[in-house]
């Protein structure tokens, strides 16, 4: 009896040591990844797309269009200012102050239709369709250079494609003239836009 006794308190003690040890060593992997430099450029990214997508679709298809570019686009502006915050190349610099510029005038006009209420018969597809455009943006494979200058064009690319992408959705679907210009607007310049960040990180 006095040698089982003594075993079971041999085994459980070895169970407790191993249960320390774990959370030390979870305690140590916890540290390590709060200690490790956040990537400001990739979080203003995810954080963008966290807020596309906890919005509800309203049904209207001028008012979904509206609210999700607007996020999208509130979330380019912000990249644009870090990088004039903290970026060193004055080529991206210029492309920033133009990205915030000609972004918040969109967001000006977008805000006139935010609040339409009226059902459209095809906003289930539209919003499927929407949401699908999102797959640029959530690439894993996106290159992380944890360098301001070419992380902001490096992400910038994939942010300026789904833009892209949900204006011709809206180009599909949509019946409002702002809105279709706005969306011919956007496939056209930000096309442009990402012709030119791929030469820029060509180059760099």
């Amino acid at each position: 009896m006095k040698k089982i006794f003594v075993m079971f308190f041999a085994a459980a003690t070895a169970i407790s040591c191993g249960k320390t040890e774990t959370k030390t060593q979870d305690h140590s992997l916890e540290q390590h990844q709060q200690s490790k430099p956040k990537n400001e450029m990739v979080a203003l990214m995810e954080e963008m797309m966290e807020e596309m997508h906890s919005g509800k679709p309203t049904g209207n298809n001028d008012a979904d269009i509206s609210k999700m570019m607007t996020e999208h686009h509130d979330g380019a502006v912000e990249m644009s200012e870090l990088l004039l915050e903290k970026g060193k190349n004055d080529e991206l610099k210029n492309f920033a102050r133009k990205v915030i510029e000609a972004q918040n005038k969109e967001v000006q006009l977008m805000k006139k239709f935010e609040d339409r209420k009226e059902a459209s018969p095809d906003s289930k597809e539209f919003v499927q369709e929407l949401n699908r455009s999102m797959a640029a943006m959530m690439d894993k494979n996106i290159q992380i250079h944890n360098n301001i200058d070419k992380d902001y064009a490096q992400q910038m690319i994939p942010h300026h494609q789904s833009a892209v992408d949900m204006a011709k959705v809206y180009l599909k679907y949509g019946k409002e003239k702002e809105l279709l210009q706005l969306c011919k607007d956007i496939v056209k310049t930000q096309n442009t836009e990402i012709a030119e960040l791929k030469e820029w990180l060509a180059k760099n």
